[in-house]
């Protein structure tokens, strides 16, 4: 009897699965990380400009 293995029968491609979608799926995993990099870094510096006087008198 046939025994059906669907490692063997099936690909990635079944699945609708194309290089172009995995593509556009990277390129949102890097510009998200880079957004939240970006936002965390002006949240910072927002923070820190509060915290610290402008003109420090010695």
């Amino acid at each position: 009897m046939y025994s059906f293995d669907p490692a063997i029968n099936y690909g990635p491609n079944d699945a609708g699965v194309s290089a172009f979608s995995i593509a556009i799926v990277l390129v949102g995993i890097l510009v998200g990380s880079w957004l939240l990099g970006a936002a965390y870094g002006f949240i910072a510096n927002s923070i820190k400009s509060i915290n610290e006087p402008e003109n420090k008198e010695k």
